[in-house]
């Protein structure tokens, strides 16, 4: 019976250091090609260029943005990019913090800050997180799906009438 407990333990003790290598080798490596992506997605938001953050999109792309429904298609995508620029996001930041690419398919996951200053309204710094997966198309990583939220707690809703 001691016998049998101690190879339990030993090899729960494999177990824990196999598995916490594992994340080591998964947790903070990023792909350069797909973070000079994101670094191009960044100057064309704070050049304040919806044009040039929808090219970034594949034609039939989906952008997931919280407390919206999703945008579908470049198009969509730009009226999106549009609205937020207009509403006074700027300083946008996106940080990756993992990525890697598979054949045509590629994702990158990480955290965002932007400055957000609606027009007579207070500023405020949104911060979060974000996972978007590429596809390659005509030779070019595009996004395919697009998907982020906020760290921060949802705004107060306003009192009943």
């Amino acid at each position: 019976m001691k016998r049998v407990t101690c190879m339990v333990a030993a090899l729960g003790v494999v177990l824990a250091v196999a598995a916490s290598n594992r994340v080591v080798a998964q947790g903070g490596k990023t792909d350069p090609t797909l973070s000079k992506l994101a670094k191009e997605y960044m100057a064309a938001f704070n050049a304040k260029d919806a044009a040039k953050v929808a090219a970034l999109y594949t034609d039939d792309a989906t952008l997931n943005a919280p407390n919206e429904p999703a945008a579908h298609g470049r198009k969509a995508v730009q009226t999106w990019a549009q609205k937020n620029i207009d509403q006074g996001a700027s300083n946008l930041v996106l940080t990756p913090t993992e990525s890697a690419i598979s054949g045509s398919i590629a994702y990158e996951s990480g955290t965002y800050s932007i400055a957000i200053a609606p027009p007579g309204q207070k500023p405020i710094t949104d911060k979060g997180k974000y996972l978007i997966v590429f596809k390659q198309t005509a030779g070019k990583w595009l996004i395919a799906h697009d998907s982020y939220n906020s760290d921060l707690p949802p705004p107060p809703s306003p009192p009943s009438k």
